[in-house]
């Protein structure tokens, strides 16, 4: 008679494969943290290419024309809310580089104050439905400093890209975006109005979502701000209107016209980032936002448009007055803003944060006190953000 021995068989009790599973789940997560970084810097990493793209392009055309691009004036454009814009400031600049648009400034009887413009302008549009099978997308933008002065825009969407129309003259597009650079027809993406950010959304199905925008790599649109002049304060006062401006009053070197379609959208491109502030959620929406205090967004543009080391003491203290001009010396010609992999300009819910608690300073913690360490480092605090920020042009 054999005897075999016996042979046992071990399983793993239950405890063993829940630390496995424990133990797999921490890596797993430890390797999607480390997966998103990595994701996350290489979308960075390309915005920065495209935003150098856009930077040479404005570049070549200041150095070809003696000014920076857009259509029409940036003080004609839209502000004060996100809802009634026909085109941002960023679309301005587009058309200018990319071509697509004519322009006819006329009187505020409609009459044509450049009988050159006027005739191509005409030509442009009765081209249209031949060639395209659309009909151009036209509309006014009127100068509230100047009201007998106002300015056609007529757009052919499938002509952006072939070249802008300057002089008189057909020029070469100062810019080939790749697929990824541009996005078109928002209609649906870019929602606003929605009370307080709750439902119901209303989808943007006008102006805006006609004709293209420059995307940055999470497939948010990209903010330009263009300086107009070189002197003067840097933002006018909260309270300024266009309305009550007389000749000879100061003008800023920048104006804000044209932004609030992207920083009052409480759904805003791929990443449907709501940048509208919300009455009550403190750390909900942007710091540049629709919503926010006139305090706070001056003061975060304050800091994204002036230069650091040109900053008196006295001029960041004046900051929190919001019935004075905002004085100081520009930073730049232009700034290029993307939201970062946020999707939120200057989120409430990034950025600085209190040394403490680490919880993101209030919204209304701004400027520093001259006892917070934060006191003339002000300009720093723009580094705690993800945004991508690029400055360009003289």
């Amino acid at each position: 008679m054999r005897f075999h021995p016996r042979i046992q068989r071990h399983g793993f009790t239950l405890v063993e494969i829940l630390v496995v599973i424990a133990l797999i789940g921490v890596l797993a997560g430890i390797l999607l943290v480390a997966v998103g970084g990595a994701t996350d810097t290489a979308r960075a990493a390309r915005t920065k290419s495209t935003m150098e793209s856009i930077s040479r392009a404005i570049d070549q055309f200041e150095l070809d024309h003696g000014t920076l691009p857009g259509i029409v004036p940036t003080h004609v454009l839209h502000e004060g809310g996100s809802s009634g814009a026909n085109m941002t400031s960023s679309q301005n600049v587009l058309l200018h580089l990319l071509g697509g648009a004519r322009v006819s400034p006329t009187d505020s009887a409609g009459n044509p104050l450049n009988q050159v413009a006027e005739a191509e302008y005409q030509r442009f549009v009765s081209a249209a439905q031949d060639e395209d099978n659309f009909v151009a997308v036209e509309f006014v933008e009127t100068c509230e400093m100047n009201h007998d002065l106002q300015y056609k825009v007529a757009i052919r969407p499938v002509l952006i890209g072939k070249g802008p129309w300057i002089n008189g003259e057909q020029c070469s597009p100062y810019f080939s975006p790749k697929d990824h650079e541009m996005g078109d027809f928002w209609t649906g993406d870019m929602l606003n109005d929605g009370p307080d950010g709750e439902a119901p959304f209303h989808p943007i199905t006008s102006g805006y979502t006609k004709f293209p925008d420059f995307l940055d790599a999470w497939g948010q649109p990209i903010i330009i701000i263009r300086r107009e002049r070189q002197s003067g304060p840097i933002l006018m006062a909260p309270d300024f209107s266009h309305g009550d401006y007389a000749p000879g009053d100061e003008l800023p070197q920048y104006w804000l016209n044209g932004i609030d379609r992207y920083v009052g959208a409480t759904s805003l491109g791929e990443l449907r980032g709501q940048q509208k502030c919300s009455i009550g959620l403190p750390y909900l929406g942007s710091r540049i936002g629709e919503g926010t205090t006139a305090a706070e967004r001056d003061y975060w543009l304050y800091l994204l448009l002036s230069h650091p080391a040109l900053t008196r003491p006295e001029q960041l203290e004046d900051l929190d007055e919001t019935d004075a001009n905002k004085y100081g010396t520009g930073r730049a010609g232009y700034v290029l803003l993307s939201a970062g992999s946020d999707g939120v300009f200057l989120a409430r819910k990034d950025g600085p944060r209190d040394s403490a608690t680490g919880v993101p300073i209030d919204s209304d913690d701004f400027p520093a006190g001259a006892n917070d360490a934060a006191y003339q480092k002000d300009h720093q605090r723009l580094d705690d953000f993800d945004d991508v920020i690029m400055y360009g042009g003289r």
